[in-house]
């Protein structure tokens, strides 16, 4: 019997240290020799598992993504469609968005490195589409005659609140943690049924 490859293990294990290291040192600070130090690895087999600099920040994000964007969407796709825009809410407006730890530094550590690089910047924003489609996705349920304009920029703003929310949650999170922002974005979903209702009964040609 052939010996068990040890490929996704490692992976996981130079994932782990690189986030560890962009929270710590930012973009500028994390270098291969870093995360090979901090994952116990050498620095051959950092890029080994995940190539150079360059590919270890995509590869990074594609992990972060696995782990929270495509897991919102298929926690908000996997519910009931009349129970999809609550999940969805729960989710933005809870705990698991805020995160616990280093998340938001790293976040922000790879919308910065995204400025500069084209093949990063689609990469972040590729989990963000899929995060407003989700949202959307509870928004259509919800609301089934709405404009899909008047949607998206419903699901956009309720994207943006969370982000937000969770930004200054690492710097206040007494704050951030109040129920303030979910009582803003319940204001956005209230202004789309409202403005669907006024759309219903307009009279028609």
């Amino acid at each position: 019997m052939g010996r068990r490859s040890l490929a996704a293990e490692r992976r996981q294990q130079v994932m782990e240290a690189a986030s560890r290291c962009l929270a710590r040192y930012g973009l500028a600070g994390t270098t291969l020799e870093k995360i090979a130090e901090e994952s116990g690895l050498s620095r051959s087999h950092v890029r080994h598992y995940v190539g150079n600099r360059d590919d270890l920040l995509l590869a990074l994000v594609d992990w972060v993504q696995e782990r929270d964007d495509r897991a919102f969407a298929t926690a908000v796709e996997a519910a009931p469609p009349g129970q999809r825009l609550a999940v969805a809410m729960d989710h933005l407006f809870g705990p698991w968005f805020l995160g616990a730890g280093d998340e938001g530094e790293v976040i922000l550590e790879l919308v910065k490195a995204g400025r500069s690089d084209e093949a990063l910047r689609e990469a972040m924003m590729s989990g963000y589409r899929l995060m407003l489609g989700a949202i959307d996705s509870g928004l259509a349920a919800q609301f089934p005659d709405s404009a899909p304009a008047v949607r998206r920029s419903t699901a956009y703003g309720l994207l943006c609140l969370a982000l937000g929310n969770a930004l200054i949650s690492d710097l206040d999170r007494p704050l951030g943690s109040g129920g303030l922002i979910r009582v803003a974005g319940e204001a956005l979903v209230a202004q789309l049924g409202a403005v669907t209702a006024r759309a219903e009964s307009a009279p028609r040609d």
